[in-house]
């Protein structure tokens, strides 16, 4: 079983932190869903988190389906996601091993979550799982940020955040990977108030690398191919440029 991140323990404070830009994304998806995808409006996104980006596709006219480790994160989703009634399946599940049981137009995994999948068994799991739950000409889009080993450098990015009254400072560290051992670094510490004082929750963990040529030999494994690859700014993009954040559009191979 997947250790969960400590920073999964407040829904609310995670949500919060990552709020900034989702309506923005999820137009992008049902974007590519247009143009790349097959018609039919059901979508799935694994590790759903909180539910944000669920909430804005129903907003679309989609029926949704999300699954996710973590029960706090499920029972935030719930709540969030109460009065959409038979359009919305929330279940727990890892993705390795989750099978969906319906068909999908779309399904999801951005925000680099896929590279929580620590393995190469894993990570072969997942795609062949979501290339089953594809409907005919459906599409998977697959966004994470990729290495370049020997002239990755440590970052840190600095974001204040509010929403609904409640604010918090996140400032997120990145200690870039060995080629031997594919594992970057993530340090997470934020500070939210607390009466006259501040409270800080530090959270850690590793992501597995990937170098552009890591992902397409990946990819190359699995029932999947690149159908169209874009920047995080909806630019078209290639797999093997100077853009380092990308979205993958897949699709089952024929």
């Amino acid at each position: 079983m997947t250790r969960l991140p400590s920073i999964y323990a407040d829904p609310a404070l995670y949500d919060l932190i990552h709020a900034e830009g989702t309506d923005d994304e999820v137009w992008f998806l049902n974007h590519l869903a247009e143009v790349h995808g097959c018609g039919v409006k059901t979508a799935l996104e694994p590790a759903c988190g909180t539910g944000r980006y669920l909430a804005g596709l129903l907003r679309r006219g989609w029926t949704v389906e999300g699954y996710d480790l973590a029960p706090g994160m499920l029972a935030f989703t719930r709540k969030r996601l109460a009065g959409w009634g038979k359009r919305v399946r929330l279940a727990r599940g890892e993705m390795s091993s989750y099978r969906p049981k319906g068909r999908f137009g779309l399904i999801f995994n951005v925000l680099s979550t896929f590279r929580h999948l620590m393995t190469e068994k894993d990570a072969l799991a997942h795609l062949s799982l979501m290339a089953g739950a594809l409907e005919p000409g459906g599409v998977f889009v697959l966004g994470l940020d990729l290495s370049i080993y020997g002239q990755d450098e440590p970052d840190e990015e600095v974001y204040e955040c509010r929403q609904g009254g409640r604010t918090a400072k996140h400032v997120l560290m990145s200690i870039p990977a060995e080629p031997a051992t594919r594992r970057e670094k993530i340090i997470n510490f934020v500070t939210t108030p607390k009466g006259k004082k501040e409270t800080v929750l530090e959270s850690t963990y590793d992501l597995r690398s990937y170098s552009a040529a890591e992902v397409a030999a990946l990819i190359g494994r699995s029932p999947l191919e690149i159908a169209a690859v874009y920047g995080y700014d909806g630019r078209d993009a290639v797999l093997d440029g100077p853009e380092r954040a990308l979205w993958l559009v897949l699709k089952a191979k024929r």
